[in-house]
């Protein structure tokens, strides 16, 4: 295995010869000048340039100072640890891609003024297919790095296309990454089980800039996703819908919105930072203690200049479920200076239904345009652990307080 700088070194000894021989054609005159550098022809990567079983694979791409360093013409498999040097550009031509292995890793750490760029030799939306990551090694990482023109989809059978692809247990680290020009999602991430964390990312100009699994969401901060044909974080559940560890949800630069049910479970604590947009798709909600865990809560305390906001993406009353906060003991649930939206639909009693009486205050929240009652108590006529004042109803169909 060797850098791909050793493939060039006979062709530059040649140069130099060369060059030797001219600089020494006269004994008194001047000696020219050096060739300039960063002249190196363009190079096309064999298919299996990042494979274990290549005696030559490439482990390190080097900047050789072109406007385009490499060309991938083919779906390329990295199977070894492949770092990639600042400055580099590597172009993709259409309908290629990459997969990095569960053996193998990607690098790519640029800087500010070198970053280091994946684009297609076609400059149009989905010229090629993307990055798909298949690996756990710690070692995968982007730093100033630009992706454009890639979501072809392609790379594999079941998940979502985009630039960049994370599958199961993936652990990725981006920062200052870039993301433009994809014809599906930016980065998609909706499996599970991922260790993955997304800083200061930019993605504008695709159709949906992230698809990611619900236990992503923490670990996303700074960066900008505006700009995009539909500006939403579009959530994954993940395999059985949950939410099983404590986490915030930030706000960020533009809502959530769940494609899935969105259980929190196993003593986990979700918090929502004043500000944040929630979005349910038809016929979607959020349950709280599916399964009898006492711990788990829900946290979703705004101000009144910054309220929380849950809301459906079909502007209707009735057009998502519910908030469900079942069996709950604990003294952590609280609704406070929300707005809760469209609610009420596909038999939810209210937008916020109760279950065994759990443990919930309610306060300075307005329930508007809700296809049932605001607050709905199952078994009992009332609930006895909630704490409720200074709520407002907007074109809610139903009573304040139901029960069956």
């Amino acid at each position: 295995m060797k850098n791909l700088k050793n493939t060039l070194k006979p062709l530059m000894l040649l140069l130099l010869i060369g060059f030797a021989f001219t600089s020494c054609s006269s004994d008194d005159g001047p000696l020219t000048e050096e060739p300039p550098q960063g002249n190196n022809p363009t190079v096309l990567l064999e298919c299996n340039s990042f494979q274990t079983n290549n005696a030559d694979a490439i482990l390190v791409l080097e900047n050789i100072n072109n406007d385009v360093d490499y060309i991938i013409d083919c779906v390329m498999s990295v199977s070894i640890d492949l770092k990639i040097e600042p400055g580099v550009v590597i172009e993709f031509s259409d309908a290629a891609g990459m997969k990095v292995t569960e053996s193998g890793s990607i690098n790519a750490i640029g800087s500010q003024s070198n970053p280091i760029s994946f684009s297609g030799r076609s400059k149009a939306k989905g010229a090629w297919k993307g990055i798909m990551v298949s690996s756990e090694s710690l070692s995968n990482r982007f730093d100033y790095v630009t992706m454009e023109y890639a979501g072809d989809g392609g790379l594999t059978s079941n998940s979502e296309p985009a630039s960049l692809i994370l599958t199961r247990d993936t652990y990725f680290r981006l920062n200052n990454v870039t993301i433009k020009n994809s014809s599906n999602n930016g980065i998609a991430a909706t499996a599970f089980d991922y260790d993955v964390e997304i800083n200061n990312t930019i993605i504008n100009n695709c159709n949906i800039p992230l698809y990611a699994d619900t236990n992503i969401v923490s670990d996303i901060s700074g960066g900008d996703f505006t700009g995009n044909t539909i500006d939403v974080i579009r959530l994954s559940a993940g395999q059985d819908g949950s939410i099983t560890t404590t986490q915030t949800w930030k706000t960020l630069s533009v809502p959530y919105r769940t494609a899935d049910d969105i259980v929190i479970k196993n003593g986990a604590q979700l918090t929502l930072e004043p500000g944040v947009i929630l979005e349910f798709e038809d016929s979607k909600g959020l349950e709280l203690d599916k399964l009898f865990n006492e711990g788990s809560a829900l946290i979703a305390v705004g101000t009144p200049t910054n309220p929380i906001t849950f809301t459906g993406v079909t502007k209707a009353p009735g057009a998502w479920k519910t908030l469900s906060i079942q069996r709950s003991s604990s003294v952590l649930n609280k609704f406070d200076n929300v707005l809760i939206e469209y609610a009420g639909g596909a038999g939810a009693g209210g937008a916020i239904e109760m279950w065994v009486d759990p443990v919930l205050t309610v306060t300075n929240t307005t329930f508007k345009d809700i296809g049932a009652c605001a607050l709905y108590n199952r078994y009992d006529p009332t609930n006895p652990n909630l704490t409720e004042n200074n709520n407002t109803l907007e074109n809610v169909s139903g009573d304040y307080m139901c029960s069956n």
